[in-house]
């Protein structure tokens, strides 16, 4: 089904015939009355609602990978869909996540699962929008961040165009086939392929039942909690715990904590070598294999004195290189600030941009150097593993 409400179908042969609904097409561009596909570098439609603040449905059942407030997209839903058919070769299946943009309010929060049809939000117009208009559009599950935009306003700068020009001239084109799908033909393509199919013959088959993804139950985190869903997330994966009732989300976390938890997280095989990688990790200590993989992954590197330091609380930015290298997550290289206090050139300028995108870390500043909490972790085990 479609996010919104409409008169009419989404007709790539026709659109300037539903201009008023359609007003920005897929791969379209910003110029008055031209409605071609394939000509800019616009990643999505933008729909017009039937009343002012309209209900906006999820599209396909999912699960909710974001759900915040982003200075340029407004209120913002992103939802990831596994199992569905593959716009490539509908008989197969793929992951795909969903992208609502501009709402005016948003229903379902991160970490919660919902179903096609069930209402996310309100249409809208905040966020960069010049009018109340729905942004929606299907990234495919490679794109390297989620919502998906094939430039950034460094590129646009560097080609010495504003962002409207850098998409009226295609930038990055190349990027939005390769990252996103042409959303509304999709939709319309898996609801003929449910219309055309048999009514399968269901076989019970026993499954094991996997841990549900609940409200954390400990005492000090309270389901208005900001970091609860994630702090459920990885408890009920037996990713962390805590103790006596308590999770202490504001603790710190040490660094050999950090790699057992991302070790967890990601099921992979420790290495068996008992040879100690750094002067601070004893041959006997129950950090060895974590270490020791780690390094071999490049996911960490030490210090100069050739020391780990296992026991010294993580930093921000060291966090997010270790658990993103850890589980295999690497981000886009980017040209503008995430944050006030992150320099373009810094090492971790990436991550923090990934960071930034998947609202680990509240508040203007970055603060590299701070040390990681608990919740903080948490939520950035919870982002690494579900976008």
């Amino acid at each position: 089904m479609y996010p919104l409400k409409t008169k009419t179908k989404y007709d790539p042969s026709n659109l300037a015939s539903s201009w008023t609904t359609f007003t920005t097409v897929y791969l379209g561009n910003y110029v008055s009355g031209n409605f071609d596909e394939d000509v800019g570098s616009h990643c999505g439609v933008d729909i017009v609602p039937m009343i002012k603040n309209d209900d906006v449905f999820a599209v396909l059942d999912g699960t909710v990978t974001l759900s915040d407030f982003k200075s340029a997209d407004g209120n913002v839903v992103v939802i990831r869909h596994e199992n569905v058919p593959d716009p490539e070769n509908l008989s197969k299946t793929t992951t795909l996540y969903s992208v609502y943009l501009h709402l005016d309010s948003r229903s379902v929060s991160l970490g919660e699962a919902v179903k096609e049809g069930q209402i996310i939000g309100k249409s809208g117009n905040t966020g960069n929008s010049t009018g109340e208009h729905l942004h929606f559009q299907i990234d495919r599950k490679d794109a390297p961040f989620h919502p998906y935009w094939p430039f950034t306003m460094g590129e646009a700068n560097e080609a010495g165009l504003g962002f409207l020009e850098a998409v009226n001239r295609g930038l990055g084109i190349e990027k939005a086939r390769k990252y996103t799908v042409n959303p509304l033909v999709y939709l319309d393509a898996v609801e003929a392929l449910g219309e055309s199919k048999e009514p399968p013959v269901v076989v019970p088959v026993e499954k094991p039942a996997e841990p549900p993804v609940v409200q954390a139950s400990f005492s000090d985190v309270p389901t208005t909690h900001p970091h609860a869903e994630a702090i459920a997330f990885v408890k009920a994966r037996g990713i962390a715990s805590g103790e006596g009732g308590f999770f202490r989300p504001e603790a710190p976390v040490t660094r050999a904590e950090l790699l057992k938890m991302a070790f967890i997280a990601s099921g992979k095989t420790l290495s068996e070598t008992k040879r100690p990688s750094f002067s601070d990790v004893p041959a006997d200590s129950w950090y060895l294999p974590y270490v020791n993989t780690a390094v071999g992954l490049g996911a960490v590197s030490g210090y100069s004195d050739g020391s780990f330091r296992p026991n010294h609380s993580v930093t921000r930015a060291e966090a997010l290189k270790i658990v993103l290298g850890i589980l295999s997550v690497t981000p886009e290289w980017v040209g503008f600030k995430a944050y006030s206090d992150v320099d373009v050139s810094a090492w971790y300028a990436p991550h923090a941009a990934w960071a930034k995108a998947a609202g680990i870390f509240e508040g203007a500043n970055f603060r590299p150097d701070a040390k990681a909490t608990r919740a903080e972790i948490a939520t950035l085990v919870f982002a690494a593993m579900t976008q």
